[in-house]
């Protein structure tokens, strides 16, 4: 293609096509959905202007900076750090990134706000660490500049002003727009309170709201006593993954605190009503006053000392509980949390050791010229479970037509790693999106028989993630989505089983490789979540459907990224899959775009639905589990 063309095309695609893609896909959400509306022409339209003001000034820069324009797929020859670059990471994202919350809000677009805005989102951190870190690092070095808004280097001197209030902007920005979100969206047509039937009645002690509220003032301080950089980098990491983690969960479950009767009476009594007017019953488990408690240890430590500052936050977690405004488990939950982000490299030492086993735990027994493999009892579990899920969402009456496109899923995942990575060393692969087409064709020809198409495709978007996930455990093993070289070690595993294909294909023995199958697994098990809630929701079926692709898909584009199988396909500078999973979060948009009649209640555990998953997860250990190692035929060996 003609250079000038090209970088027009991408221009108009940019500036012109996705702007007009949005707003369809917004008005025509609101046609049929029906979610909080907010509408403030002031406020939208503010918001809006900083977002394109900033893109702008971006685009400026760049131009004028970097001697080129603002296009990644011809980016500028020379690297940007001042101007909007030295203020905010990725100007033009962030700039957008404002812009769609601000115009729907401008328009009253609730779709607009609730669902297009965190997909824009989500798709732009996807496109950042899936495409432009990486190709900032390869053009650039690792080592460059930083803007104002990052996180504190990890250095014992103290923080400038300009540091603290970045710290300010990063820990308690997000945690507001994810709480505030959360809390207007509620905890759904079926609340569950947490609330332990013991527990309600209580004495309130409304001397403790000292402590309870008062924390807003003394977490609010936490970045401004912080001695040190690196205590206050430790703050602000840990409340990013905090605020990540506790959001997903105020999503992913329907929980509820319904508060204890207090004496409005009481000075203190009248400040906690006040406060549970301004806040809501839900967005409690886990509780983020406790999180937050016992975040601020750290910095306060470092002023008062560790009793002091250990004190006050304890006094503050024994509060959400003394004054009725959270329940045991909820205080529980925001421990665990707690425990969590403080300790995520050492969760992530056990995950990638527990990783590195499975991928070099390879057994087979040889009954003549057959060979079982092990690793084929991963994705017959897989196949199994995913049947059992989505046959007991569905309830006796789908089984049959759940079972069939199982079946066609897997043809589809034969054919389609013959159609692209067969060879004579890798006779009989299976890739995940000819599962995925195969399913969908398996679908419609569901939809044409019985008009169950949107039931089924539903079920199997809330179960796809559950397969993976189990079906990963087989990646592993076998060696295939295999990562590339790892910057560091501590990211990496390491495969020294000879028959695995890091070891056989690509010659990477020994080396420590990025662990993409266990990014897999955690990033399906966050969708899970999601798409389980929206069942729980009674959502409508093309909205589930479509929500599953356009999560897994970002999820794929940042996997791939790191992946380093050298039989891939790749196509303009990007991995097929990456333009494949482009592909399916448009068709994601369009499938959610349509009005589709809302799932049913879930049936609960079906029996029918376990008994038909046994032959058809044990059909699947036989295609993907079970070869002819001494045969040259084609579709012989698995390895």
């Amino acid at each position: 293609m003609n250079p000038l063309l090209g970088r027009l095309l991408y221009g108009v695609a940019f500036c012109v096509g996705v702007p007009l893609l949005l707003a369809w896909w917004a008005g025509r959400l609101d046609a049929h959905l029906y979610l909080p509306r907010l509408q403030s022409s002031l406020i939208g339209g503010s918001v809006a202007a900083i977002g394109v003001a900033l893109m702008l000034r971006a685009m400026w820069d760049l131009w004028r900076r970097g001697g080129g324009l603002p296009m990644n797929a011809f980016p500028p020859p020379r690297l940007v750090t001042s101007g909007a670059y030295a203020c905010v990471p990725h100007p033009i994202y962030v700039g957008f990134a404002l812009a769609v919350p601000g115009a729907a809000v401008f328009a009253g677009s609730a779709s607009g706000l609730w669902i297009v805005t965190p997909v824009v989102w989500l798709a732009l951190v996807a496109l950042v660490i899936g495409y432009e870190r990486i190709d900032l690092q390869r053009r650039f070095g690792a080592t460059r500049p930083t803007p104002w808004l990052a996180l504190p280097a990890n250095r014992e001197d103290a923080p400038s002003l300009a540091g603290r209030l970045a710290a300010v902007f990063l820990a308690f920005g997000a945690w507001f727009i994810v709480y505030r979100a959360c809390a207007v969206i509620g905890a759904g047509r079926v609340p569950v309170d947490t609330m332990l039937p013991f527990e309600r009645n209580w004495p309130v002690w409304e001397s403790s709201a000292v402590f309870y509220l008062g924390a807003y003032a003394w977490i609010g301080a936490a970045p401004f006593v912080a001695r040190t950089q690196s205590a206050l980098r430790e703050f602000t990491a840990s409340a990013l993954w905090a605020t990540a983690i506790i959001g997903w969960c105020f999503l992913a479950f329907p929980f509820v605190a319904t508060p204890r009767a207090v004496d409005l009476s009481s000075f203190l009594g009248a400040a906690l009503g006040a406060d549970r007017d301004l806040d809501t019953n839900a967005c409690a488990l886990p509780s983020f006053h406790v999180f937050w408690a016992l975040a601020t240890i750290a910095p306060w430590r470092q002023r008062i000392g560790k009793p002091a500052a250990v004190t006050v936050a304890v006094a503050i977690v024994v509060s959400c509980v003394t004054t009725g405004a959270h329940s045991s488990l909820d205080v529980l939950a925001g421990l665990l949390v707690f425990r969590a982000v403080r300790r995520r490299l050492a969760l992530w030492r056990l995950l990638r050791n527990a990783s590195e086993r499975v991928a070099n735990f390879w057994r087979d027994w040889r009954i003549g010229p057959v060979r079982i493999i092990n690793h084929g009892a991963y994705v017959g579990l897989a196949a199994a479970t995913g049947v059992a899920v989505a046959g007991s969402l569905l309830g006796r009456a789908f089984v049959g037509e759940v079972a069939f496109v199982a079946l066609c899923a897997l043809l589809g995942a034969g054919a389609w790693g013959q159609w692209l990575e067969a060879s004579s060393q890798l006779s009989r692969p299976f890739g995940y999106f000819g599962g995925l087409f195969g399913g969908a064709l398996g679908v419609l020809l569901v939809h044409a028989w019985s008009g169950h198409g949107w039931e089924i495709g539903a079920a199997y978007a809330v179960a796809a993630p559950v397969i993976q996930a189990i079906g990963r455990l087989r990646c592993l093993a076998q060696g295939c989505c295999h990562g590339r070289p790892a910057a560091e070690p501590l990211w990496g595993i390491a495969y020294r089983q000879p028959l695995s294909r890091v070891c056989k294909l690509a010659k990477l023995a020994g080396v420590p490789i990025y662990p993409t199958p266990l990014y897999s697994i955690l990033g399906n098990v966050a969708i899970v979540g999601l798409l389980a809630r929206l069942w729980w929701e009674r959502a409508e079926t093309g909205l589930i459907v479509g929500a599953y692709l356009l999560l897994s898909t970002c999820a794929r584009f940042v996997e791939e990224a790191y992946r380093g199988e050298p039989q891939t396909v790749r196509i303009a500078g990007l991995p097929i899959y990456q333009w494949l999973a482009l592909g399916c979060f448009l068709v994601g948009i369009g499938l959610s775009a349509v009005a589709t009649p809302n799932v049913p209640a879930a049936s609960g555990f079906n029996f029918l639905a376990a008994a038909a998953a046994v032959p058809i997860g044990l059909l699947v250990w036989f295609a993907m589990g079970v070869d002819f190692p001494e045969s040259n035929r084609r579709m012989s060996r698995l390895a």
